[in-house]
């Protein structure tokens, strides 16, 4: 007898009681409904709502295998071999504890503070904790792997504006969705652009910029596939083509914007022929593009988090993105981009409850932060260490020497050319390494401490919700793997042992979410007794127009088209007040020849049952691309004699690696991609450690020199 369809067998009935928690996998923090028989999960599922959405991606579904997978750390452990070597031996959490405590209070003691560097990589939840605990220490050397995740996108919007915006698509004309792809990005937290499609069926157009053909594609009316990293000469293209047709706010302009003609005298210099030779775009595609510009008096952009920003010059090249607002009259207006709403007197604050918990307690009299000097305007604007320094400051010991790194889920494999790094954690004098897994990074660490997955443990959750800022507590669904501790348990715990100045770290999570609600009009025991988000009482909409007309967190109070900000660096550092356009491809050292590397490589794009390394060992996940490829372009394999599968050798100027080829129209005949962090083809170890924007300090992973050779 033939088994029955897909559609005629009876919907699968969930066993086991029904928990709610949120996956971790990734920031989402979508949330999940999961099914538990005798303390063991069975099965996991998106939350309807109102807890979720419905909806979440294939990571989420990987959770259980990813809970229970068979290389999870269970218990503290201390190196026994060489470093990188992975020989560990158990101990008890009190011996670990000790020797952490006992080790960085020495250095403390003999060097002080700043001769340990915390850090921490994914996940997330934790790190208004652990950068509390650094400053409780005497330190300002927290750095997080956001030191090549975002925060060059939240300089760009700061330098301009002094605020962070959300692109009003309910009120414009047209969106123009640069480098972002909605359909796939922020599944839980994209809840503005869920409107979209229904708003392009009421007149919406739809700009898209990208290399790539996504998902998005075919709700664009116009899609330019920009070649990657230029796309702050086609800004400029769009600058140019406004002001000479008349299409900007002067009245706008006059009043709110300062270096407009400086500004309009550089866009001159961008017409259709150079920027078409610039961005391979041919001047029709450019012509079409600026025509629908010139139609509309209300845009709104979406300048996706990392894609713009991951080059040598994507600092810059944000910068001339986000300033069409300001020349088109759009920036704080509805149909434009609205601010992000703020509460503290100066605007660079949003309303979270993790802010003013940690940054209270900043130490005075402390050193630079590493990555100072090199890179200043990151160490004027993020109160982190730029990380990509820190490989550098550990093995020249300048401008002071880092003895010690304090780590949670460090993936030194998400820096370019990490062989440095890996160097220097074989050779700082104590490495101590939280996470999951027995990870690459954490196989260099003198102390090993296993960290709980978000199914383990409970957490306290803030999100932007429709209308305001929402507020939750996850309770935990099962009970800790082996012996596993929440991150901010073991923070909590260690602020004690190292004796640190901080009465609310001492005493535990518990007490630090009560502290942190203890003026927001919600207690802890309302939360911990519902699944849902409670909205923060006293929440009033920002209102349209009021950073405009009360002055912008700038040094000048208005749009900033010429830096202030920047130009006191001047003539320090090459640094220029304008966004004007660099080339994002690195210069070549003498007998490099460019011919000999014709394609460009974009490392870092996403893959949907892939985020960083986090997945690679998960067989659900790992099935969806079982080797490390490449995309490639088919006539552009043709030409080289790859076929789809085969092994092909991508080779940099610095390093070359073995992969497989995955040959899709998808992408440009001139590029490749590849996906970031496997340990056996790692795209990041052929970039080189100086591959990095000179104001962010971000590495250029999306604009890479290489050439591809068919491996026989």
């Amino acid at each position: 007898m033939n088994a029955p369809s897909i559609r005629e067998q009876e919907p699968r009935v969930p066993r086991g009681e029904l928990r709610h928690t949120n996956c971790n996998i990734c920031s989402s923090h979508c949330p999940l409904d999961v099914y538990v028989e005798d303390g063991v999960i069975v099965q996991v599922e998106a939350s309807k709502p109102p807890i979720g959405k419905g909806t979440v991606c294939p990571k989420a579904y990987a959770n259980r295998q990813y809970v229970y997978h068979p290389d999870r750390i269970k218990t503290p452990l201390r190196r026994v071999g060489p470093r990188g070597e992975g020989r560990f031996e158990p101990i008890s959490w009190e011996e670990a504890y000790a020797e952490i405590s006992e080790k960085l209070n020495s250095f403390k003691a003999e060097s002080g503070a700043d001769s340990v560097a915390f850090y921490t990589g994914y996940s997330k939840w934790y790190r208004p904790f652990l950068h509390r605990l650094t400053h409780a220490f005497g330190t300002r050397n927290y750095g997080t792997e956001s030191s090549s995740c975002f925060q060059s996108n939240y300089m760009a919007n700061i330098v301009n504006h002094g605020t962070l915006t959300r692109p009003d698509a309910a009120h414009a004309e047209l969106f123009i969705a640069w480098g972002s792809n909605p359909f796939h990005s922020g599944n839980y937290g994209s809840a503005p652009l869920g409107d979209i499609e229904p708003l392009r069926e009421k007149g919406l157009k739809v700009l898209l910029i990208d290399p790539r053909v996504t998902a998005y594609s075919d709700s664009a009316d116009i899609q330019l596939r920009v070649t990657p990293g230029t796309d702050g000469a086609l800004a400029w293209y769009f600058a140019n083509e406004l002001i000479r047709r008349g299409r900007i706010d002067r009245g706008y302009i006059d009043s709110y914007v300062h270096g407009f003609e400086p500004y309009a005298a550089y866009a001159s210099g961008f017409d259709a022929p150079r920027v078409s030779a610039i961005t391979g775009l041919s001047v029709t595609e450019l012509e079409a593009a600026a025509d629908l510009l010139a139609s509309v008096r209300r845009i709104a952009i979406l300048a996706g988090g990392t894609g713009n920003i991951h080059h040598i010059n994507g600092f810059q090249s944000l910068r001339a993105i986000l300033s069409l607002s300001a020349i088109t009259g759009n920036f704080d207006r509805e149909g434009g981009n609205i601010p992000v709403k703020y509460t503290d007197e100066n605007r660079n604050k949003p309303r979270v409850l993790h802010e003013e918990f940690y940054r209270e307690n900043i130490p005075t009299g402390s050193k630079p932060k590493i990555g100072s000097k090199r890179f200043p305007l990151w160490s004027e604007i993020v109160e982190e260490y730029q990380a990509m320094d820190l490989a550098r400051n550990i093995l020249e010991g300048t401008p002071y020497p880092i003895r010690a790194v304090f780590a949670f889920g460090m993936n030194a494999r998400m820096f370019p050319g990490n062989a440095r790094l890996f160097e220097a954690l074989s050779k700082v004098e104590f490495y101590a390494d939280v996470d999951l897994f027995m990870t690459d990074s954490a196989r260099y660490a003198d102390i090993v401490l296993p960290a709980c997955t978000s199914f383990e443990r409970g957490e306290l959750v803030t999100r932007m919700i429709p209308g305001g800022t929402g507020v939750r507590w996850v309770n935990p669904v099962i009970p800790p793997i082996g012996e596993s501790r929440s991150d901010v348990d073991i923070i909590c715990d260690l602020a004690a042992r190292l004796d640190a100045p901080d009465p609310h770290l001492r005493r535990g999570y518990e007490h630090c979410c009560k502290y942190m609600l203890r003026e927001v009009g919600l207690t802890f025991s309302d939360l911990a007794s519902s699944p849902l988000t409670f909205p923060i009482p006293g929440w009033t909409p920002y209102r349209v127009g009021s950073n405009i007309r009360d002055g912008l967190a700038t040094p000048t109070g208005k749009y900033e088209l010429w830096s202030e900000r920047i130009a006191k660096y001047i003539p320090e550092y090459p640094y220029t007040p304008l966004p004007e356009y660099t080339e994002p491809l690195e210069t070549l050292a003498p007998g490099k020849s460019p011919e000999a590397y014709p394609l460009r490589m974009t490392a870092g794009g996403r893959l949907p049952g892939a985020f960083n390394s986090r997945l690679h060992r998960v067989p659900w996940a790992r099935s969806l691309r079982g080797d490390p490829a490449i995309d490639i372009h088919p006539r552009k394999a043709k030409e080289l004699r790859v076929v789809q599968d085969g092994w092909v050798i991508v080779e940099t100027p610095h390093s070359s690696m073995r992969v497989r080829a995955n040959l899709t129209q998808t992408v440009p005949e001139d590029s490749i991609f590849m996906f970031q962090s496997y340990s056996e083809a790692d795209v990041n170890a052929i970039i080189g450690e100086n591959h990095l924007d000179p104001y962010s300090g971000f590495p250029g992973y999306r604009s890479v020199r290489c050439s591809v050779r068919r491996d026989a």
